[in-house]
């Protein structure tokens, strides 16, 4: 009979981001999440753009708190980010599901008291 042998693993060194890799090891400050906006679909963060939230029943509401599936307009083209959605399909990506027109429409007079 052969005896056994336990083979342990050996430590791997921790891998650093890059940040920090170029920053020569100091702390990086982060930014904080990253959001793509469905109209133009640049990445900015979380405070630079706009909720739209989708509920149970299809309607689309403005809100960062409110429940539902969400998607991000840039906040200061609110305006071009969404006509640009809606012409290209970036809700209904964004939301896994079709948007009926009527939602749509009912969130372009949200979007437009939003921005008064």
């Amino acid at each position: 009979m052969r005896p056994t042998t336990t083979v342990t693993p050996s430590r791997v060194p921790k891998q650093t981001s890059r940040t920090e890799a170029d920053s020569g090891g100091a702390a990086v400050a982060s930014t904080g999440p990253r959001r793509t906006c469905v109209g133009c679909r640049t990445t900015r963060t979380s405070s630079e753009l706009v909720r739209v939230a989708r509920d149970a029943e299809g309607n689309l509401a403005i809100g960062r708190t409110l429940p539902g599936r969400g998607a991000w307009l840039c906040r200061d083209d609110l305006t071009r980010c969404s006509d640009h959605a809606i012409r290209k399909g970036g809700f209904a990506r964004a939301f896994r599901t079709k948007v009926t027109a009527d939602a749509l429409e009912a969130l372009r007079l949200q979007i437009e008291a939003f921005t008064r």
